[in-house]
C-alpha cells in the first residue's frame, strides 16, 4: 500500500520544482495563484499552507511531473 503524502513531502517537491523550473519564484507563485512572499514562507518553513492548499499543490505537482 502506498504511503500517504505529507505536507513536508509536498513542500519538498514544490521546492524542487521551484529550483528547476524556468523563471522565478514569482512566476511559480503566479502559476499557483499566490503571492511570491507566501511561496517563500512555505518553502522556508515560516508558515505552513492550509490542508486544502496542500491538496491543490499536490495536484499541480502531479500535473507537472514532480509527484
Amino acid at each position: 500500500m502506498p504511503r500517504l503524502m505529507t505536507t513536508e513531502d509536498v513542500l519538498k517537491a514544490l521546492g524542487q520544482y521551484t529550483k528547476r523550473a524556468e523563471g522565478s519564484d514569482r512566476r511559480t507563485a503566479a502559476m499557483l495563484g499566490i503571492k511570491d512572499a507566501t511561496l517563500r514562507a512555505w518553502l522556508n518553513d515560516k508558515e505552513p499552507p492550509e490542508k486544502v492548499t496542500v491538496a491543490r499543490l499536490a495536484g499541480f505537482l502531479r500535473r507537472v511531473g514532480y509527484l
